[in-house]
């Protein structure tokens, strides 16, 4: 993978007893939603009504970095998002003798504006981490050949340098070294140091190189690395290269692998899939045709298990960048399968007569691929820039089913109003997600909760039974807010804040309380700026919201 994109949490249940919650977006630069339901036959259909039109697709890109680029014969770049679906981009002028490891850092929006510039970074420590909660790290990598890391679900870091030997060390939640660079394969022959890592949800560690560039070759270990099984050959060609190997791992432990396999004559996509054990689940099979050449993919997994992979056609002096969608959860039975079994969109160029180069991408939660690129002529004494681009997602609906399972429905409709329609699991509470961007990037998120059977409620400042009226002020604020609300009888009452991926971040109080009007006091020291929910449970009544923490 391309640094670590942090897998999604699910969100908890926020409420008990609740009827139907809508939740309103705060923030005017997104896309707020107005959503209710309807019911027939077993089959829930979601409506949804935006302020303003959808977009999706590929938004105009937006240029991060440029330098008058004199000695440097192209940029080193990566990407990678967080559990807040901030993206981070790194790059380096490369220089074959420069051993300066420090590089730019430059931590983007959702919509890919630069929120924060962190030149000569190196991260905290020395190391390329990306320090987001106390307990949550996401580690970006050196946007250079080496080395190669991921962080694990457990918080764990794990980085693989090397080439005819592969070196390994591992950073505990804390930061404290509990590795360094001990050696864990010999007689690699991995090709300019490529090596590439995915760690699964029960915590195998893999890691990928092409051997002598005729070989993909894999380890593992089960033990937070360990031991390392003995390099297993997966695909070898003794007369065509295959080189520059990309993994992922999916929610069902299955191991994921791309590599551009030349023939001689043309540079083609190639895809593998292995089972939890990893045994062979879909042999070499090919995503793109020989018309395009493919160089240097690099891909991304989602929630749902799609695969994300961006490539350039050619090779140094490129001009077109290129863009598929595969489906991870097939089984090929150890087969061989052809692109149409595979694929979802198409090997489908989002750019064309352009010198770029390198492409990089991360998918968020909400199904957005976001990547990067060099733009300006490959060599010597000429200016470089890297450049952000945005694939909106469609307008999707995560759907989260009474028995805590999950399903991700893509919306139908055109300009502010679509819906989505699903099948009924059986009664419970129902929590839907709804997301969507404009054409400018922005995306907008909400929560819709309800029982099933039963009807929806608006919002507003009544009809939320023992809580006559809620609002919390300032909102948007930087360093305190208040919740005020009006109590008609006696009850327990618990106020409790969320983040935005529904972790539980704050009880800001928990008991019973008498009729009245009550103020409590929120102030966030040491959180970060971003969308939080608050919920405050009165008795049998909830209510959801959203607040807004600024930066100073």
């Amino acid at each position: 993978m391309l640094g670590d994109h942090i897998g999604y949490s699910e969100l908890p249940d926020l409420t008990e007893g609740i009827s139907a919650v809508r939740i309103e977006s705060d923030c005017c630069d997104q896309p707020t939603f107005t959503v209710s339901h309807t019911e027939s036959g077993g089959d829930i259909t979601v409506h949804v009504t935006s302020n303003e039109t959808l977009y999706e697709g590929w938004v105009s890109e937006k240029e991060i970095w440029s330098h008058s680029n004199w000695n440097y014969w192209w940029l080193n770049t990566r990407i990678s998002s967080d559990i807040d679906n901030m993206i981070y981009a790194g790059v380096k002028l490369y220089q074959y003798c420069d051993p300066n490891s420090n590089f730019d850092m430059y931590v983007l929006e959702n919509n890919g504006d630069v929120s924060e510039d962190n030149q000569n970074w190196n991260g905290p420590g020395g190391n390329p981490l990306i320090v987001n909660y106390p307990f949550r790290n996401t580690y970006l990598e050196q946007p250079t050949i080496d080395p190669e890391g991921i962080v694990d679900e457990d918080n764990i870091t794990y980085i693989f340098s090397g080439s005819s030997s592969i070196s390994f060390t591992k950073i505990g939640a804390d930061g404290t070294i509990l590795v360094n660079g001990e050696t864990i394969i010999t007689g690699a022959g991995a090709w300019t140091n490529e090596i590439r890592t995915a760690v699964t949800l029960d915590g195998r560690i893999y890691i990928v190189w092409s051997d002598s560039m005729h070989d993909i070759t894999c380890s593992y270990s089960d033990d937070g690395g360990a031991n390392w099984v003995t390099p297993i050959s997966l695909c070898y060609n003794g007369s065509h290269q295959l080189n520059k190997p990309q993994i992922c791992c999916d929610s069902n432990g299955n191991a994921h692998i791309i590599w551009q396999h030349w023939t001689g004559a043309s540079n083609l996509l190639s895809y593998m899939k292995l089972y939890p054990d990893g045994s062979i689940c879909i042999d070499e099979s090919y995503l793109t045709t020989s018309s395009n050449q493919v160089w240097s993919p690099q891909m991304d997994i989602d929630e749902e298990n799609n695969i994300h992979i961006v490539w350039a056609k050619s090779s140094q002096q490129i001009t077109s960048a290129y863009y598929t969608k595969i489906n991870g959860n097939l089984d090929g039975a150890g087969q061989s399968m052809s692109d149409d079994d595979l694929t979802l969109i198409q090997e489908a160029a989002f750019l064309s007569s352009q010198n770029i180069r390198y492409i990089k991408c991360t998918v968020d939660g909400y199904m957005n691929v976001h990547v990067i690129f060099e733009r300006g002529q490959y060599g010597r004494h000429v200016p470089k820039s890297m450049y952000y681009m945005k694939q909106n997602s469609i307008p999707m609906l995560r759907v989260e089913f009474p028995d805590d399972s999950f399903a991700f429905i893509e919306m139908t409709g055109s300009g502010t109003d679509w819906e989505g329609t699903f099948a009924a699991s059986g009664d419970g509470t129902y929590s839907v997600r709804v997301s969507g961007s404009n054409s400018a990037g922005d995306t907008g998120v909400d929560l819709y909760e309800f029982d099933y059977p039963g009807t929806g409620i608006e919002t507003g400042d009544c009809g939320y039974g023992l809580i006559s009226s809620i609002r919390n002020y300032p909102n948007p604020f930087n360093s305190q807010t208040a919740f005020v609300y009006s109590l008609s009888g006696t009850c327990e009452v618990s106020i409790r804040i969320f983040d935005i991926r529904g972790r539980l971040i704050s009880v800001l109080t928990q008991g019973e309380q008498i009729p009245g009007t009550y103020s409590v006091n929120w102030n966030p020291e040491g959180i970060d700026s971003g969308m939080y929910f608050y919920s405050i449970q009165a008795g049998s009544s909830t209510v959801i919201g959203k607040c807004l923490i600024i930066s100073e």
